[in-house]
């Protein structure tokens, strides 16, 4: 983090925290319900923001080693990426050429070539169709054209981005634009998965986005998890294209920067980071560490979703001394949003589908909010 931006967010957050308010918005935003329930709407996601987008799918450390493979189910499609034996990644349409069956099963591991179950196909990790049992059966086809059908994917900061239709171009420098330095900043490559889990939630994926961008509900939820380490207020809102950046102070932020001259204050060490990568992914910084998350539609119905979370360690090996230290951050991660965030999320999309109203206030401190529901509805209409 550099010294300037560092100096700036320090001015906003002792300002605001002065203020006893956090940053607003010119006024409320409001937010139509059946952007979260109708199935309609649902479907114009799937089609123009889930299969034409570059999604963060993979931590690049999950697939160090050529032969190792990560499946991933996005909305109906399933994918699989693999490392080749050069160093880059392949993704495939995760379905066999011969009569459309999952060919992989497993969510991840390693191996050389893929068999299909049904009628043990075989495709090698670079997506050729490798075998065709009674081969005489099948004379007129064409091998060299019935491989895996291949998707867009690339590795970039650390992270595997995926856009599951085949034949589209990928130019993720475009699509991040000065999102790129960012992420760049947070040096991901360097960091390894501690630990991996995936949440079916019967809730609309935008539920899951919305929990990371407001600190309004900190105080009253979190009073016993991230409520006493993050100030309910005092937080700044940075727009980057269609991503932004939500920077929250730690409690330790006035005692330990309050005595120190501005162009010497470490900001960064005593601040929360979350990063909101359109359309569906939240990259959060936590001084020594990096956990991420995503959150994809399942199926069609706009009522589930299915939530990805990622805990990385800074370090690729982790000594014994260390895992009883990373083992707590992924209980307080896990026990806030998923064991506190996620139930009310669950009693909100309950509550849209009652009918007891049309819409929803973002108030002029959920700035976040704004601007993420901004972002999708500009991007659904530019379509």
């Amino acid at each position: 983090m550099d010294a300037a931006t560092q100096r700036r967010w320090g001015d906003q957050m002792f300002a605001l925290l002065a203020a006893n308010t956090t940053q607003m918005a010119d006024d409320e935003y409001v937010q139509p319900v059946a952007d979260y329930i109708d199935p309609a709407h649902a479907r114009r996601e799937r089609d123009l923001l889930f299969r034409r987008t570059p999604l963060i799918v993979a931590a690049a450390d999950e697939l160090a080693k050529p032969g190792e493979f990560r499946t991933v189910d996005i909305d109906g499609i399933s994918a699989v990426i693999v490392r080749q034996d050069d160093g880059s990644l392949k993704a495939f349409h995760n379905v066999c050429r011969h009569r459309g069956c999952r060919v992989v099963e497993a969510e991840c591991g390693t191996a050389r070539t893929f068999t299909c179950k049904f009628h043990s196909w075989v495709y090698g990790g670079d997506g050729a169709l490798r075998h065709v049992p009674m081969a005489e059966g099948f004379a007129g086809i064409d091998r060299a054209q019935r491989g895996l059908v291949s998707l867009p994917v690339v590795e970039k900061h650390g992270l595997v981005w995926l856009i599951p239709t085949a034949g589209m171009a990928m130019d993720i420098d475009t699509f991040l634009g000065p999102m790129n330095q960012v992420l760049a900043d947070l040096k991901i490559p360097g960091a390894a998965v501690f630990r991996f889990e995936r949440f079916p939630e019967k809730l609309n994926w935008k539920l899951v986005v919305d929990t990371f961008l407001e600190l309004y509900h900190l105080p009253y939820l979190h009073t016993k998890t991230v409520g006493r380490f993050i100030e309910g207020k005092g937080a700044l809102n940075e727009q980057f294209g269609p991503h932004s950046r939500f920077i929250a102070p730690r409690k330790s932020f006035l005692p330990a920067l309050k005595d120190i001259p501005a162009d010497q204050r470490n900001v960064a060490d005593h601040t929360v980071i979350i990063h909101r990568v359109f359309p569906n992914a939240v990259v959060v910084w936590q001084r020594d560490h990096v956990e991420f998350w995503t959150a994809v539609p399942d199926g069609d119905d706009p009522n589930r979703c299915m939530v990805r979370l990622w805990l990385l360690s800074p370090d690729k090996v982790v000594g014994e001394e260390d895992r009883l230290r990373w083992e707590k951050n992924w209980d307080i991660v896990r026990g806030t949003v998923h064991a506190e965030d996620f139930p009310m999320a669950r009693t909100i999309q309950q509550g849209f589908s009652s009918g007891a109203q049309d819409h929803v206030i973002f108030g002029r401190n959920e700035l976040g909010l704004h601007e993420f529901h901004r972002s999708l509805k500009e991007a659904l209409a530019a379509a």
